[in-house]
C-alpha cells in the first residue's frame, strides 16, 4: 500500500469517526472525540492501545488451538450420541440469496451434530438467486431433517423467521443465521440445558473467517444480566427457547428488524422461569466481506433502542432510553425524595479535593447531597460547595462511599449513580477506577485468583478497544471498588456494611450478601473515576491482608460463586484473555436462580 493511500485511509477513518460522534451526540460528541484524540497523543495512551490490540491479535492463534482441543474426542462423541433427550430442537433459518457454499457449510455443521434430536426449518424469502434455491431443494431431498419452504414474497428477517417457526415440530426452537456455523456438540449442550429445566438458553460464541478455517475473537459471556442486556445484545448467538416461550413472548417483531434478536431476548427474558447460560463456544459467527454502511448500522441501533424503550414502558421501569455511540443508554428517573450522604475516606487536601469535585459535578446534582462525613467527623462544606448541606448524623436515603483523590470523568456522575442505586433490583452501583493517564485499575471485580479479587480490565486504557467494549455500558458484576460505591441506606443497614474490611474484600463481601437477596450490583460508565494520585494502574497490585482473606473464606468458602466472569478467563490479571493453558470442564448450564 502506498504512503498516500495510507494517509488517505487514515483521514477517511477519522472523518467517519467524527461523523459518528456528531450524529449521535452533536457538536458535544465531536468536541469529546477531539479531546480524546489529543489526550491519547499527549499521554502515550495511543501506543498502549496499539500494544493491547497486537496482544489480542497474538492471542487468537492460541485461542484457535485451545478451542479445537475443547471439542469432544471420539469417546465423548459416542457418549453424547448415545444419550436420549425428552426434547427435540428446531433451528429456524431464514434465507435470501445466500451464497451456496455458505449454505452448504451450515448444513454440514448440522449433519455433524453428536445428537440427532434436531431439525432445520429453512424459509426462503423469495430469493432471485437460482443457485440458492437449488441447494435448498437438494438438502431437503437428501436429508429428511431439512425442511424447506419457498415464500412468494420476502417478509424480512423477522417475518421469514416467524414463517419458519410455523414449520417447526420441535418443542425447543433456536435462531440461526444462514451463513454461520454450529459446533458439533451444539445441539447436545442446548438440549442438556433444557433437560435441566431451562426455558431460555444462550451460549458463548466466537468469529470465523470467510472460509470457516480459523476461529478467533471469542465472546465468553456473563450469566443472565438484565442491565447488560438493556445496554446491548450480549446474548446474541446461540439463543434457544421453548416454543411456548417463543409464542408467549410474541415471536420476532418486524418493527425491530436489524436488532430483532435483541428485542426477542428482552421480551423472552421477562417471561422465562429459568435462563441458562452455557459457558461453551457453540456458535461461529462468520465474518463475510460484505459492505455494511453507516446508515445500516444506525438502523440496527435505532431498532435496538426501540426494543429497549418498549421494555421500559412495558415493565414501567421508570426511565427513558436514548442512543449514544450506537448503543441504547437509559436515563433513570430519580425518586422524588432521593438524598445522598457522602462518606469520605481520607482527609489529605480535603478542601482542595472538594473544590475540584464541585467543578466536575453538575450543579443540579449537588442538590441531592444531604451531608458529607469524613473520618474525623462531619465536614461543614457549605462554603466550599456553595449549597446548604446538613451536618450531623448521616440521613440521606443513599450512602455514597468515596475516596479523596478520585475525580469523575463525567459531570453527570452523581445523577447516574443515584439512577441505578435507586432501582429496586440493584444492590449497589459503582464506578470504575483509572490512574491519571486513564488506565484502568479496575472496572468492577470478579471473584477468584490468589487475592480472591480479580480487577476487571486491569491495565487496559479506558479509551481503547477493551474486551467487547464492556466498559462502555452498564454491566452487572459481583463487586465494585469501595472507593466509589453507592447503596440505598435501607440495604446497608440490613447487611454488615463495609466496616469489617479495610480492603475491597469488604465491597465484595457486601456484594455477595446483596446477591444472596436476589439483587444485582452494577458498574456505571458515567461514574468512572480518575485517581489523580495514581501514576501507573498496571503497576498497582492488590495486596489483601491474610487476616481479611481468612475472614472472607470463612463466610463464603474457598470458591465463592462468580456469575459475570467466564471460568475460561485468566484468573489473576483481569484483562479478560482466555487462559489457554487450562481446559476447564464447563458446567452444563448456569442459571439465573437469583443467586
Amino acid at each position: 500500500m502506498s504512503y498516500v493511500k495510507r494517509i488517505t485511509d487514515y483521514i477517511s477513518r477519522k472523518w467517519k469517526t467524527l461523523l459518528m460522534y456528531y450524529r449521535t451526540e452533536g457538536i458535544t460528541g465531536v468536541t469529546r472525540g477531539l479531546k480524546r484524540a489529543i489526550f491519547l497523543s499527549v499521554t502515550g495512551g495511543r501506543r498502549a492501545i496499539l500494544n493491547m490490540q497486537k496482544k489480542r491479535a497474538a492471542e487468537d492463534p492460541k485461542y484457535h488451538q485451545w478451542f479445537l482441543d475443547m471439542l469432544p474426542d471420539e469417546k465423548e462423541r459416542e457418549r453424547q450420541h448415545g444419550r436420549t433427550f425428552s426434547h427435540t430442537l428446531s433451528f429456524l433459518i431464514p434465507t435470501y440469496n445466500t451464497r451456496p457454499d455458505l449454505l452448504e457449510a451450515l448444513a454440514d455443521s448440522l449433519k455433524r451434530q453428536t445428537c440427532d434430536a434436531w431439525e432445520a426449518c429453512f424459509l426462503d424469502g423469495h430469493s432471485s438467486r437460482e443457485e440458492t434455491k437449488a441447494v435448498l431443494q437438494r438438502l431437503s431431498q437428501e436429508d429428511s431433517r431439512f425442511h424447506v419452504e419457498f415464500s412468494e414474497e420476502n417478509l424480512g428477517i423477522s417475518g421469514n423467521t416467524n414463517k419458519a417457526f410455523e414449520m417447526a415440530k420441535g418443542d425447543v426452537i433456536a435462531l440461526c443465521d444462514h451463513d454461520d456455523l454450529l459446533t458439533e456438540d451444539a445441539v447436545y449442550w442446548l438440549l442438556d440445558a433444557f433437560e435441566h429445566g431451562a426455558d431460555l438458553v444462550y451460549s458463548d460464541e466466537d468469529k470465523t473467517d470467510e472460509d470457516g478455517s480459523r476461529f478467533f475473537d471469542p465472546h465468553l459471556k456473563a450469566d443472565f444480566s438484565s442491565d447488560s442486556l438493556r445496554s446491548g445484545n450480549y446474548i446474541c448467538h446461540c439463543m434457544a427457547m421453548t416454543r411456548n416461550l417463543y409464542e408467549e413472548a410474541g415471536r420476532l417483531r418486524s418493527i425491530c428488524d436489524g436488532s430483532q434478536d435483541h428485542d426477542l431476548a428482552l421480551r423472552a427474558s421477562e417471561k422465562a422461569r429459568v435462563i441458562a447460560h452455557i459457558p461453551r463456544v457453540l456458535y461461529h459467527w462468520r465474518m463475510v466481506q460484505t459492505s455494511f454502511s453507516h446508515a445500516a448500522q444506525e438502523r440496527c441501533a435505532e431498532a435496538a433502542l426501540r426494543g429497549v424503550s418498549d421494555q421500559l414502558t412495558r415493565l414501567k421501569l421508570g426511565g427513558t432510553a436514548h442512543m449514544e455511540l450506537m448503543n441504547p443508554k437509559i436515563s433513570w428517573d430519580l425518586p422524588e425524595h432521593a438524598s445522598v450522604s457522602i462518606h469520605v475516606r481520607g482527609t489529605q487536601d480535603l478542601d482542595k479535593w472538594l473544590k475540584k469535585l464541585l467543578k466536575k459535578t453538575d450543579r443540579q446534582d449537588l442538590k441531592l447531597v444531604r451531608d458529607i462525613q469524613v473520618e474525623e467527623g462531619t465536614q461543614h462544606a457549605e462554603e466550599i460547595l456553595g449549597i446548604p448541606i446538613r451536618s450531623g448524623s448521616p440521613g440521606g436515603s443513599l450512602a455514597l462511599f468515596l475516596d479523596t483523590g478520585l475525580l469523575p470523568e463525567e459531570k453527570g456522575w452523581l445523577h447516574a449513580l443515584v439512577g441505578f442505586a435507586t432501582r429496586p433490583w440493584i444492590g449497589y452501583a459503582g464506578g470504575a477506577v483509572t490512574d491519571r493517564r486513564k488506565f484502568y485499575f479496575s472496572c468492577g471485580y470478579a471473584l477468584g485468583g490468589s487475592q480472591m479479587l480479580i480487577p476487571r480490565m486491569h491495565g487496559e486504557h479506558s479509551l481503547g478497544h477493551t474486551y467487547q467494549l464492556y466498559d462502555r455500558t452498564p454491566r452487572d458484576v459481583t463487586a465494585v471498588s469501595r472507593r466509589c460505591l453507592m447503596i440505598r441506606r435501607e440495604l446497608l443497614e440490613k447487611t454488615k456494611g463495609l466496616e469489617e474490611y479495610a480492603s475491597d474484600l469488604g465491597s465484595a463481601a457486601l456484594g455477595l450478601r446483596l446477591m444472596e437477596k436476589g439483587l444485582y450490583n452494577v458498574t456505571v460508565p458515567d461514574a468512572c473515576m480518575r485517581d489523580i494520585s495514581m501514576k501507573d494502574a498496571a503497576g498497582e497490585k492488590l495486596d489483601i491482608p491474610q487476616t481479611e482473606l481468612r475472614r472472607f473464606k470463612e463466610e463464603f468458602g474457598d470458591n465463592p460463586p462468580e456469575h459475570f466472569f467466564s471460568p475460561h478467563f485468566e484468573r489473576e490479571n483481569g484483562a479478560m484473555f482466555v487462559d489457554t493453558s487450562v481446559h476447564r470442564a464447563a458446567e452444563a448450564a448456569y442459571t439465573d436462580n437469583r443467586f
